[in-house]
């Protein structure tokens, strides 16, 4: 998103944009809807306080029953844009800080808002808090009914990933 701030008027501008997410060069497989982008520039003449809210979908696999669903991404971003050079002792990288130069016309937000993306990315993907998984014995989808092996999978529910269970593990040093 690149903002003309030769366009803005003084005091508070309206931002809307849909943007695609090749773009942003996020990827099409994984972000298929638009980054959609609004928010405000409240501009004095040689500063921007620029507040956004930025939405968009990806297409993600559940973590539990390994179904494919659609997640809704939500972030908000907040830049100062001065219309000044680099100080000569800053580097520039400053968090939510953009220098534009004394003559400055334009900013490229799309570093920020990708980052914003990506640091609202779910970390643990559920298709639903109450996902029940699926069977490791048999791979069912829980979430669409029981299998027949319900009996077995709460038995096992205190088996450690490597198959030995939590009670033979206490028994097997205890005896060490």
């Amino acid at each position: 998103m690149k903002l003309h701030l030769i366009t803005l008027r003084e005091g508070r501008n309206l931002l809307s944009e849909s943007i695609l997410p090749e773009r942003l060069d996020l990827d099409g497989e994984l972000f298929q809807d638009a980054v959609v982008i609004t928010g405000h520039a409240d501009w004095n003449g040689d500063h921007a306080d620029i507040r956004l809210k930025i939405e968009t979908k990806t297409s993600v696999v559940c973590d539990r029953c390994a179904e494919d669903y659609v997640q809704a991404i939500a972030a908000d971003l907040r830049v100062q844009v001065l219309m000044q050079n680099v100080p000569e002792d800053d580097d520039g990288e400053q968090e939510g800080l953009i220098f534009a130069g004394k003559q400055g016309t334009h900013v490229d937000l799309k570093d920020e808002i990708v980052e914003a993306i990506l640091i609202n990315y779910p970390l643990k993907r559920l298709c639903s808090e109450e996902c029940k998984g699926f069977c490791p014995h048999c791979y069912s989808n829980l979430n669409e009914g029981d299998c027949e092996h319900v009996g077995q999978i709460e038995a096992s529910a205190n088996v450690e990933p490597r198959g030995e269970t939590i009670a033979d593990k206490l028994q097997r040093k205890q005896q060490q």
